[in-house]
């Protein structure tokens, strides 16, 4: 899997992203700079999007401070293809569980045809059979 563009919206410290961070053409990565920068919220957006997991016990504490909502959008080769995977997040009120959704795209130039399963659980696993990893394998081959 190589990561070619991201994108985040309220995702811990970062708020608003004023482009999504482009990262085609780049086959090694430093992520460097000072402490709560958002460097490491950048690799908990990709596995957040790709396999709804990261390092938070749960999804609202991924949320930037103050909002209810979040999303992430990867675009991304895997198996000689192009994907887009978008994961929201909705925090409820009053405790109550909050609403998750997740769509696959299949990018072929300027056409983007939807992959996505039955439940974001089904999409999930299409995403896994894609990359052939599932987030354990991710987290312990990929980051450094």
């Amino acid at each position: 899997m190589l990561p070619l563009a991201l994108t985040l919206n309220n995702f811990l410290s970062w708020q608003h992203m004023a482009a999504p961070l482009i990262l085609e053409d780049i086959g090694l990565a430093c992520l460097c700079g000072d402490n709560g920068h958002g460097k490491s919220a950048l690799l908990d957006a990709t596995t957040w999007v790709l396999w709804g997991e990261s390092r938070a016990e749960r999804q609202e504490d991924l949320i930037y401070q103050g909002a209810r909502e979040m999303s992430v959008e990867l675009e991304f080769l895997a198996q000689d293809q192009r994907y887009k995977a978008i994961r929201k997040h909705i925090s409820s009120v009053r405790g109550r569980q909050g609403k998750t959704e997740l769509e696959l795209l299949h990018v072929n130039g300027s056409s983007q045809t939807p992959i996505t399963g039955n439940s974001v659980r089904h999409t999930e696993e299409i995403i896994k059979d894609l990359l052939n990893m599932d987030y354990s394998t991710f987290i312990n081959t990929s980051f450094l």
